[in-house]
């Protein structure tokens, strides 16, 4: 079963393109990679293009969604400015 390419939304080719640009880069890091080191070339790769990958195809799908751009509401709970004062920090006063 494979992709219909000229089915594909605009963001779902970005991210077609993002994987194949990824498993490029994976390739020719194992056609490069010294004698004994492919998996560590391989796995440098993959952290350097991967994450890359996965953050066009999550940046795809958040501006693909119009919800995902609307600034509403709070913070989903309260986070105090600060913490008060404990009691056994009070300092005693002298007349």
């Amino acid at each position: 079963m494979g992709l219909d390419f000229n089915a594909l939304s605009a963001q779902e080719l970005l991210a077609a393109e993002s994987a194949v640009l990824v498993m490029r880069s994976l390739t020719q890091a194992v056609k490069t990679a010294p004698h004994g080191q492919g998996m560590a070339c391989v796995e440098t790769a993959l952290h350097d293009k991967g994450f890359e990958h996965l953050r066009t195809v999550l940046a795809a799908a958040l501006t693909s969604h119009d919800e995902a751009q609307k600034k509403t509401g709070g913070a989903a709970s309260p986070a105090p400015a600060a913490k008060p004062p404990r009691s056994n920090a009070v300092t005693t006063r002298t007349s």
